[in-house]
């Protein structure tokens, strides 16, 4: 006779985006999810130092949203000296 915790039960193979992509032991899944990480942190990146250099070259510059950042806010969305991201 067989013992039943000895025998290994057989998954089929996930088929949900969420757990075939999120919560994935593939190595090759793992690989594609550092691939996108470094994508997404690369292009953030080049975003805020696009920024960045707006500012500098263009410091009365209007960003938009930049007064949402902030509880001081920015008047106008135009970063002055005393701007504090809070």
């Amino acid at each position: 006779m067989h013992d039943m915790s000895t025998h290994a039960v057989p998954h089929g193979a996930p088929t949900s985006f969420i757990r075939k992509h999120v919560f994935s032991t593939d190595h090759k899944v793992i690989g594609k999810q550092y691939y996108a990480l470094a994508l997404v942190a690369a292009f953030f990146g080049m975003f805020l130092s696009w920024l960045m250099r707006i500012h500098l070259g263009f410091a009365n510059f209007a960003i938009p949203g930049l007064h949402l950042l902030s509880s001081t806010g920015a008047p106008g969305d135009i970063m002055t000296p005393e701007y504090t991201c809070n």
